[in-house]
């Protein structure tokens, strides 16, 4: 992973037809932190369940404790709901970034909030526990003067819901590279989308069939590819792998996809991400992952083929 703890990489500006956004003021390498925030305050999971009253009175609370300069600064993020809330939360509702997955609640940035939304973005934006802070990674390479984008919706949803969603929960309609592709190619993206989507939701259904769990991820990692989408999803699969493979006691394999995983997860979180420690963890032991041996044991081990950029270790990688 890069890093660049000295200079900042970005600039937030007017952004023609958005509004306000981030721009790169240089040359980003995929993999590089771009932002470290803190929040501005957070509104917690169990108080976003007690209803929009409990949210106010939080909201109020948490103002009182900024300074005058953060609070102008809150107050100057856009607000896309109009009068349909209160001035506060609607400015919250528009601007808030979930922590985690599953979320303890909702962060408010005075920065990474003015990102603006792709449907394909060229970040990715998480919740890192271990320092508190929201981080934004580069996921391909960003060219100077290119705007810095997020999602602000799931990774897998097709052109119509998309739209819909965006149109719905923050009254905008998407023209992002991905949502202006001509008729034929959407068609083609969102059929991609949809078996992306229903290969993750397959793969762990697979159970001890792990030649068939291993073809469906090879053939999500390849989909996305074709898709040009580079996210955590790609770690994610790689997990997946590495999980089947832990659980019928393949330790060639297993040693593998995590250290894949691994490398993925660093691209996309960083070096200190909760995600990566444990990876760590488990590169440097696959056996200490809990379905260890869950489908029984094996008598002999294999071998993985030295060269890892051939064609014979990606057939035996993923028993092709």
């Amino acid at each position: 992973m890069a890093t660049n703890n000295q200079q900042r990489l970005y600039d937030i500006v007017p952004i023609p037809n958005k509004g306000t956004g981030v721009i790169a003021t240089q040359d980003i390498a995929k993999g590089t932190r771009i932002m470290a925030e803190k929040p501005l305050f957070i509104v917690p999971t169990n108080v976003m369940e007690r209803g929009m009253q409990v949210v106010e009175k939080h909201l109020t609370e948490q103002l009182k404790t900024l300074d005058k300069d953060q609070q102008r600064a809150f107050l100057s993020l856009h607000n896309c709901h109009g009068t349909t809330f209160s001035p506060f939360l609607a400015i919250c509702k528009t601007n808030m970034l979930g922590l985690g997955s599953p979320p303890i609640g909702g962060g408010l940035f005075i920065e990474a909030s003015r990102i603006n939304h792709a449907c394909n973005p060229n970040t990715q934006n998480s919740w890192n526990s271990r320092i508190n802070r929201e981080t934004i990674h580069a996921v391909r390479d960003i060219k100077k003067g290119e705007e810095i984008t997020i999602s602000y919706i799931g990774h897998f949803a097709p052109y119509v819901e998309r739209q819909s969603i965006l149109k719905i929960k923050f009254n905008f309609d998407c023209t992002c590279e991905l949502c202006s592709l001509p008729p034929d190619l959407r068609r083609a993206s969102d059929e991609r989308l949809a078996t992306i989507h229903r290969l993750d939701q397959a793969i762990l259904s697979a159970g001890s069939n792990v030649k068939l769990g291993l073809g469906m991820v090879r053939r999500m990692l390849s989909l996305l590819d074709d898709e040009g989408t580079y996210n955590s999803q790609v770690y994610r699969a790689y997990y997946d792998a590495f999980q089947m493979m832990a659980a019928t006691d393949d330790k060639a394999r297993a040693g593998e996809l995590i250290r894949m995983a691994l490398e993925h997860a660093r691209t996309v979180e960083g070096n200190d991400s909760e995600t990566v420690k444990n990876f760590e963890r488990l590169a440097a032991n696959p056996t200490r992952h809990m379905a260890w041996g869950l489908y029984g044991r094996k008598k002999t081990q294999e071998t993985a083929p030295a060269d890892k950029d051939s064609r014979a270790f990606k057939t035996w990688l993923w028993m092709e």
